[in-house]
C-alpha cells in the first residue's frame, strides 16, 4: 500500500506508461520517485527513441541512483535470477536490493515481477493503478498490465510457479540421497 511521499522506485515502462496516461507531474509531487542511471537513460530515449520526457526535466524530478559494476557482480552472485534481467530492470533490483528504507517498486516487467517474487519481495510490487488511485489520478488510460488485478494475478501465478519448482527440487535432491543410500547398502550385500 502506498502512501503519499513513500519511495517509488520505477522503470521504464511505468514511467513510460504513466506519461503516456498524463499523470507524471501528479506522481512525482505525491510520491518520492526514485530511479536507476540505466532507468533514466531509456527514459531519455523511450521507446523506438521517442523522448517519453524531457531528460532535464526528469532528472530535476526524480533521484537517480548509479549502479556500479561491483553492486552488479555483488548482487548477481547472491540472486542469479538477476541475470535474465533487462538491464534497466536488472539494475534497478540491484539498488533496491541493497537498501534499507520502505520503497516499493512499480514495473509491470513479467520477468522482474517473477524475480521480485522469488527473492520474497512480492510484498513491495505495485501496480500503476494503485499509484494513480492513492492520488486521484484517472486510471483509466491504462492498458492492463498496469492495472491492480493484473499485478494481483501474475504474482499468485509466480507463488505457485516458485513454489512448484521448490517442491520438485526438493524431491530432485531427496531422490538422489535415497539412491545413493541405496547403492551403498547394496553394495555391502
Amino acid at each position: 500500500m502506498a502512501s503519499a511521499r513513500q519511495i517509488v522506485l520505477v522503470d521504464n515502462c511505468a514511467i513510460s506508461a504513466c506519461a503516456d496516461a498524463g499523470g507524471w507531474k501528479a506522481l512525482v509531487h505525491r510520491y518520492q520517485v526514485e530511479t536507476v542511471e540505466e532507468v533514466a537513460s531509456e527514459a531519455g530515449t523511450g521507446y523506438q527513441h521517442r523522448e517519453i520526457i524531457d531528460p532535464e526535466e526528469f532528472r530535476a524530478e526524480v533521484m537517480i541512483h548509479p549502479v556500479t559494476r561491483a553492486e552488479r557482480l555483488e548482487r548477481q552472485a547472491e540472486h542469479a535470477g538477476l541475470g535474465v534481467l533487462d538491464d534497466g530492470e536488472r539494475d534497478l533490483w540491484i539498488h533496491a536490493l541493497g537498501r534499507s528504507d520502505g520503497w516499493i517498486l512499480c514495473g509491470p516487467d513479467s520477468a522482474s515481477m517473477r524475480f521480485g517474487v522469488r527473492a520474497g519481495l512480492s510484498d513491495r510490487l505495485i501496480s500503476l493503478e494503485e499509484l494513480f488511485e492513492k492520488i486521484g489520478q484517472p486510471t483509466r488510460d491504462l492498458e492492463e498490465h498496469h492495472t491492480k488485478r493484473w499485478l494481483r494475478d501474475k504474482v499468485s501465478e509466480y507463488k505457485v510457479e516458485f513454489v512448484s519448482d521448490q517442491m520438485k527440487a526438493a524431491g530432485a535432491a531427496k531422490g538422489n540421497a535415497t539412491s545413493k543410500r541405496g547403492r551403498v547398502l547394496g553394495g555391502r550385500r
